[in-house]
């Protein structure tokens, strides 16, 4: 790992789980490129005091989670039954529901639009502060339910490779993914950044054409996570070329 990736976690461990890392001494274009990547991640304002160069994004500019879904109909209608039945249960834990929903939108913000950091950090930092109230045993129900324990289990891997968790502050996964390491990484090395519109085709007369590139992306994106989410991958794949043909104009 490199000195901006180190300070890239490192920075992270301190200003946002409270750590006490060391931060290695780096020139000003290198903090620089440490900012716009962190920016690339939602989280350029945790750099913004050590770059030359104005960068936005933080915990708060993520969208509520509560308005997550899944493409997926069955496994979306099993998401809705959740929300609509939990607040009313004797046992009623509303943690651990926003818990899940940070689960699911980190899911699906993978799967669409790449992995970015933010979602992980949120994760951990949601763990952080309220993880002694949810109640794990119910959080691994819902996930095996919805179908997403090994995904869920590859994020929390993240929070232990890369910004210093340990296994037992995560108590709903049993062991580490071990590829979590290289796919953090390569998330920094090479990030995928995919746009709702690029998938868009358009109608040029007789011929109906599309960004090709955006394509790749997306099914290299997909492929790389299907293992993990086999159910909910296909459905967005499917969800996505359906949404993509309908902006065809007549």
């Amino acid at each position: 790992m490199d000195i901006i990736k180190r300070n890239f976690f490192r920075i992270l461990q301190n200003t946002v789980f409270g750590m006490s890392e060391e931060i290695e001494p780096m020139s000003k274009y290198k903090w620089n490129v440490l900012a716009k990547l962190a920016e690339t991640h939602g989280l350029g304002e945790y750099f913004a005091d050590r770059a030359d160069i104005h960068v936005v994004g933080g915990l708060q500019n993520l969208p509520d989670a509560g308005f997550s879904r899944m493409q997926n109909l069955l496994l979306n209608s099993r998401l809705k039954k959740i929300r609509k039945t939990e607040p009313f249960s004797e046992d009623s834990s509303i943690e651990t529901l926003n818990f899940l929903d940070i689960i699911v939108q980190t899911t699906q913000t993978i799967l669409t639009n790449g992995l970015h950091f933010a979602n992980i950090v949120r994760i951990g930092d949601y763990l952080r502060k309220d993880g002694d109230k949810i109640d794990f045993i119910k959080l691994e129900k819902w996930l095996s339910r919805l179908q997403l324990a090994k995904i869920a289990q590859l994020e929390a891997s993240m929070l232990i490779q890369t910004l210093g968790f340990e296994l037992d502050e995560i108590p709903f996964i049993t062991s580490v993914t071990p590829q979590a390491y290289d796919m953090a990484i390569e998330a920094l090395d090479a990030p995928i950044v995919i746009k709702q519109d690029e998938w868009q085709f358009h109608n040029s007369g007789i011929f109906v054409s599309n960004n090709s590139k955006a394509m790749r992306k997306t099914f290299r994106n997909y492929k790389k996570y299907f293992f993990y989410a086999p159910v909910e991958v296909a459905s967005c794949c499917v969800h996505r070329f359906e949404n993509s043909i309908s902006t065809i104009e007549e």
